[in-house]
């Protein structure tokens, strides 16, 4: 990311203003909302997609190629969100640290039970969505729900290095979520 992106996502974030990311992972999503944070490993997102919210999502900050301003107050995203009583952005229930994906990984899990993760370089088109069961310095395991809310049988192991987003709150997790029931 350039000093002109940082400045764009800088001004971003203490304005409130609207931006779409594109990041360097070959595949990988734009994404459009209101940065509610960047540290020096991750960067938060509250998405917004057509002109709603839709949860909040942690993308690695080195992956920012280009971030755009898509206007501040004037925008109608703004005003419909105002207008529903979504105005400011709300931010996640608890504070996830930036600096560290095991910190960010165990504190979503904890507040939101199921979270999307992505490895966008091995497949941007996949995500697996779980709930973190252990975390180590390098791996990972992570209990999945499949598409049709089931859980399966075990946990599964994934490399924390290949983690590249992680979704929490979104409209599919949560809905996942509601009919997945507890982990057995």
């Amino acid at each position: 990311m350039d000093n002109r992106d940082r400045a764009v996502l800088d001004r971003a974030q203490a304005e409130g203003r609207l931006v779409r990311l594109r990041r360097t992972l070959p595949g990988a999503d734009r994404l459009e909302g209101f940065v509610l944070g960047t540290g020096p490993v991750w960067t938060l997102l509250a998405n917004c997609v057509d002109h709603r919210l839709d949860g909040w999502t942690a993308v690695l900050t080195c992956t920012l190629h280009k971030v755009r301003d898509r206007g501040g107050p004037e925008t109608l995203t703004v005003r419909a969100l105002r207008g529903r009583g979504l105005w400011p952005v709300p931010v996640p229930g608890a504070e996830l640290p930036l600096d560290d994906l095991s910190g960010l990984l165990a504190t979503a899990s904890a507040e939101y039970g199921l979270i999307a993760l992505h490895a966008e370089v091995l497949d941007p088109d996949v995500c697996r969505v779980g709930t973190v069961t252990e975390l180590r310095p390098r791996s990972l395991r992570l209990h999945e729900v499949d598409p049709e809310a089931r859980w399966y049988p075990k946990p599964i192991k994934y490399r924390v290095r290949d983690v590249t987003r992680v979704d929490l709150g979104t409209h599919y997790v949560d809905v996942l979520r509601e009919f997945a029931g507890p982990r057995p």
